[in-house]
């Protein structure tokens, strides 16, 4: 799984599934923290349409973990301020690099997590639509 498509379905998964989903890789592999769980803030880049011009619209809260999983090195940075989440984000990302037997099933599982979401995003969609109001237009003479 790339790295891209993880990090989506991680941030928008519920974080007592994350943690659900790490708990028995943290119990049964040895998981160094090298940087603990942390609230930071990361400044949002945006760009202006007209000129292309990139500028800062503010900061937003994150939570922020790094860890080391059988050799091999897990990040998480996510919105908000749940540090446990991203303590488990950081495990889940340090199995999908290594490479041991339990990321298959952990892989299963997000895939099932992402069908979930995007179900919800089209249930959202659907509810939108139906309030969706249609201009029209009359180009008469007069």
């Amino acid at each position: 799984m790339e790295p891209r498509r993880f990090s989506k379905i991680i941030e928008k998964c519920p974080a007592e599934r994350v943690k659900e989903l790490a708990r028995p890789i943290v119990e049964q592999h040895q998981v160094a923290v090298i940087r603990k769980p942390a609230k930071t803030l990361v400044m949002v880049r945006m760009r202006e349409t007209v000129a292309k011009a990139e500028f800062y619209l503010g900061e937003l809260l994150a939570a922020e973990a790094m860890v080391e999983l059988e050799g091999t090195k897990g990040f998480s940075l996510l919105m908000g301020d749940d540090l446990d989440k991203a303590f488990s984000a950081a495990v889940l990302d340090a199995l999908r690099r290594s490479g041991l037997p339990q990321w298959e099933a952990v892989r299963l599982a997000l895939e099932q997590e992402e069908k979930r979401q995007q179900q919800e995003e089209r249930r959202e969609i659907c509810r939108h639509n139906a309030s969706r109001v249609q201009f029209n237009t009359l180009d008469v003479e007069y």
